[in-house]
């Protein structure tokens, strides 16, 4: 992190973790689409030209602000993320950088991709309490169907979020 493109590599892969957005999403970000007091941000979905705000943690948007900082105001470029040259991110970029860091870091049997990414943010959220309806909304999908499958993927952690949301466990116990 004490380069720019280390920077720029770590902030668009954390912002990848943290909102499940697609890479040509990712690449079509815009600076003024982050709306830093309502902590969201736009997302043009490619898939059915539809747009939706993801939400952003305090701890993304501290990111955000350190990579902007060093990405400069004078770049002639409206692109959240930008090469050394200024020119905007291609999705071939991310998808290139991604693979080489997962070779480096010697990840077998997993691929390493920004799908990677998404499919985590998915499976972290369903693990950490998430519902339908709000995977549905962060991820853009128009239909359950696609976020069905996440959530039937991780059955099992469902199944341990039942355990401890189940209203059974909030009854008093009776002995019949």
């Amino acid at each position: 992190l004490k380069t720019f493109t280390g920077v720029w590599d770590y902030t668009y892969m954390l912002l990848l973790l943290e909102t499940g957005v697609r890479a040509n999403e990712l690449v079509g970000v815009e600076v003024n689409d982050i709306k830093w007091e309502e902590s969201t941000m736009l997302v043009r979905n490619t898939k059915g030209y539809k747009q939706r705000f993801v939400p952003l943690s305090p701890t993304m948007k501290d990111a955000l602000r350190r990579y902007l900082s060093i990405r400069g105001s004078i770049v002639d470029c409206n692109a959240l993320f930008v090469t050394v040259d200024h020119t905007p991110l291609t999705k071939r970029q991310v998808q290139s950088r991604i693979h080489g860091y997962g070779e480096q870091a010697g990840i077998k049997d997993v691929r390493c991709s920004p799908y990677t990414f998404r499919h985590t943010f998915a499976k972290m959220s369903v693990k950490n309490g998430a519902g339908i309806f709000e995977l549905q909304q962060i991820l853009g999908h128009t239909t359950f169907d696609m976020v069905r499958t996440y959530v039937n993927l991780f059955a099992d952690d469902v199944k341990e979020q039942h355990r401890k949301f189940s209203p059974l466990n909030t009854l008093k116990k009776r002995n019949y």
